[in-house]
This record gives C-alpha cells, sequence and structure tokens, in this order.
C-alpha cells in the first residue's frame, strides 16, 4: 500500500494493535469519529480486563505482522521498523533469514499502489475488507497464530469470526462494488492468485550478511 504511514497502520493493525479494519481508513471521513469513539472503548476494556501491550506484542505477533506486510507488498522500511518495535516489546527481532521465510511461504495477494498489475487505490483496498480481509486469506492458508490477543480484547481468531459474518464487511464490499464496479475478490486475492513476491533478500559476495530488492521497483 502507498506511502509508510500507510504501512505502519497496516502493520499496527496485523501486530494486534488497532481495531479491526481500522488501518487505511480514509482520512476527513465521518468515520474517522467513529474509529476513534471504538478505539476510547477498546482502551477502557482493557483496563478493566487488565491486558498490557506486553500481552499484544509477543513473538508470534510479530510473525503475524511479518506475513501480513509480506501479503500486502510492504514496503523496505519496516524491515527496520518492526524488528525495532519486537526489540522494544523484549522478543527476538527478525533477521535476514526470517524475512525470506516470510515471503517464500506468502507472496503478494493485494494489488493497490504502486505494485499492481491494475493499481487500486489505497481506499479500494480499505472498502475491500483490508487487513482483516488479507488475514482471514492467511488463516484459511494455515500460516497465521490466531490465538495472539489484540487491542479489542479478544484473539486475532475471535476478530476474524466476527468479521467474516459481520455487517461491516458486507457493507463496505457492497459499496466497493456499487461506487466503483470492482469485486473485493479481484482487489485482495487468494493465493492460488498470488502476484509473487514484492521483496527478494539475495545473499553472495557482494552481502555475505544478506540484502533486500523491491522486485516491483526493478
Amino acid at each position: 500500500c502507498r506511502g509508510p504511514a500507510a504501512r505502519s497502520r497496516v502493520d499496527a493493525e496485523a501486530f494486534g494493535l488497532a481495531l479491526p479494519h481500522s488501518a487505511l481508513a480514509p482520512s476527513g471521513e465521518p468515520g474517522g469519529l467513529e474509529l476513534a469513539s471504538r478505539s476510547a472503548t477498546a482502551l477502557q476494556r482493557l483496563h478493566l480486563l487488565g491486558i498490557s501491550v506486553g500481552q499484544i506484542l509477543t513473538a508470534a505477533a510479530v510473525e503475524n505482522a511479518m506475513l501480513v506486510h509480506a501479503a500486502f507488498g510492504g514496503s523496505t522500511n519496516l524491515l527496520l521498523h518492526i524488528p525495532a518495535i519486537a526489540f522494544c516489546a523484549c522478543v527476538a527481532r527478525p533477521a535476514v533469514d526470517d524475512w525470506t521465510e516470510t515471503n517464500r511461504k506468502v507472496s503478494r495477494i493485494v494489488d493497490v499502489l504502486p505494485n499492481g498489475p491494475r493499481y487500486f487505490k489505497t481506499v479500494q483496498v480499505f472498502l475491500a475488507g483490508g487487513v482483516p480481509e488479507v488475514m482471514l486469506h492467511l488463516r484459511r492458508l494455515g500460516v497465521l497464530d490466531c490465538g495472539c490477543m489484540t487491542v479489542t480484547g479478544s484473539t486475532v481468531g475471535e476478530n476474524l469470526d466476527w468479521w467474516e459474518k459481520s455487517d461491516r464487511r458486507k457493507r463496505f464490499q457492497e459499496i466497493l462494488k456499487s461506487q466503483d464496479g470492482v469485486d473485493a475478490s479481484d482487489i485482495i486475492v487468494s493465493h492460488d492468485r498470488r502476484f509473487g513476491s514484492t521483496l527478494i533478500f539475495p545473499r553472495g559476495n557482494l552481502a555475505p550478511q544478506g540484502s533486500v530488492v523491491k522486485a516491483t521497483a526493478i
């Protein structure tokens, strides 16, 4: 997705640190007030339940964020940000081998600027379902850790169960279809229709400890 800020919002949601279907919400829209209200309610619930950030930012949550990053075709910036977040959470920082394995396991399944092939807009990815829609595909693929706690006070798996059957999902995908004539499944595709990896991590005599190349920029 386009821009470091958008990508960081995607990963915040993937970590479990933001409410489901909040990343990529268009700014300046009435929905922003609704998200702010839901976020405040979630904070109150976390306090009542005694759930801390440390219980959310686990090693498994870091792995989930890496998987979502690969599925979205995230930027090279997050290769620095995610390990830094892991370090602050006192969990193992992902190394080059971890990124390589993640990107071999999961290819990009989101068609969005600047990666293509049809270059849908960020707001269209949001309408198609955003992060929870991508995570549904990762769950079906069997790679996602659904037991991770999130800021909703529920696990990733429980959030995805809600999302899959939610009126919110149906409503936004219908808006996408009626406004733009686009099916959500053409923007966020199943893994058997994947677009290939965005990032590759070559090793060799020039970079014996590893390197990174954004393949879609070549």
